[in-house]
C-alpha cells in the first residue's frame, strides 16, 4: 500500500544527446505538498506501454519544455517556431488524453498548459511576438526564481480559491501561449498584456494548467505552494 500520492511527471528529452532531463524544481515541489515525484521517460510512445505507467500513478504533472508541433493543433510551422520534439509530443498527448479519461488528476506548466489545451482541442500561439506583437522578452525572465508580473484570476474562479488572491504575482519563460482554450477548458487566469496564465478543465476541478512556473516560486511564494498542495490532494483523492 503505497503511503503517499504518487504523481507522474514528464521528462524533456535530447534526441541528438539520449537523454532525459527534468528541473529537479518540479520534484521538490511534488514532494513539499506531500506526493512522491516518478519521472516519466518521454521517449515512449507505445500506447499500452503509456497505459501501464499510468497505474503506477495517481496524478500527473506535464512539465515545461522546447515547443509542440504544430500539426497537432492542424497548422503549418510559422516563423517563430521555435524547436520542437515530435517523440515527446507524441508522448504527452497521449499521456494526457489517457490520464482525464481516467479521471485522473493533470498539472500543465509553462508548454504543460499548452500540450493540455491541445490534447482538449484548442489551440496556441506558435510565437506571440510575431503574432501578437508582444515582446518575446517581456515572457521570458531570468531569473526564474523571482516575480516579473502579474496574473488576475477571475472572481469567484477556481484559482482564486486555489490561491486566495485574485492578483498573483509570478514568473514567465515561454514564446508560445493558448490561443484558443477550447469548449473544455475554463479560462481562469490572464495577464496585463491579454496571455491565457491558467485554466481548469470544465466539470472536473483535478485538471488545470498554468502557463507560469510555480515550481520555481513554492518555496517562498505561498500562492504558488497552494497549487501544488491543491493538485497533489486531488491526486490523494485519486488514490483513496
Amino acid at each position: 500500500m503505497r503511503k503517499w500520492p504518487v504523481i507522474g511527471i514528464s521528462a524533456s528529452r535530447s534526441e541528438e544527446q539520449r537523454r532525459l532531463s527534468l528541473s529537479e524544481t518540479y520534484l521538490n515541489a511534488v514532494n513539499r505538498a506531500g506526493g512522491m515525484p516518478l519521472v516519466f521517460p518521454s521517449s515512449i510512445t507505445d500506447e499500452d506501454a503509456i497505459d501501464e505507467m499510468l497505474d503506477l500513478v495517481d496524478g500527473v504533472l506535464l512539465s515545461g519544455g522546447i515547443d509542440v508541433h504544430p500539426r497537432n493543433f492542424g497548422e503549418e510551422i510559422m516563423p517563430g517556431c521555435g524547436a520542437i520534439d515530435e517523440t515527446r509530443d507524441a508522448f504527452e498527448l497521449t499521456l494526457t488524453r489517457r490520464a482525464i479519461e481516467r479521471g485522473m488528476p493533470v498539472l500543465g506548466i509553462c508548454r504543460g498548459i499548452q500540450v493540455l489545451a491541445i490534447a482538449l482541442g484548442g489551440t496556441i500561439f506558435q510565437d506571440i511576438e510575431s503574432q501578437l506583437g508582444i515582446s518575446n522578452s517581456e515572457h521570458r525572465h531570468e531569473p526564474i526564481e523571482d516575480y516579473k508580473h502579474a496574473v488576475r484570476f477571475k472572481e469567484g474562479s477556481l484559482f482564486e480559491r486555489i490561491t486566495g488572491t485574485t492578483l498573483m504575482l509570478t514568473n514567465s519563460m515561454h514564446h508560445q501561449s493558448v490561443k484558443d482554450a477550447g469548449d473544455k477548458l475554463i479560462i481562469e487566469g490572464i495577464t496585463m498584456d491579454g496571455i491565457i496564465e491558467a485554466v481548469s478543465m470544465a466539470g472536473n476541478e483535478a485538471v488545470l494548467g498554468v502557463q507560469f512556473h510555480p515550481e520555481c516560486l513554492e518555496s517562498f511564494s505561498d500562492p504558488a505552494a497552494r497549487i501544488f498542495t491543491y493538485f497533489v490532494g486531488k491526486a490523494a483523492e485519486y488514490k483513496a
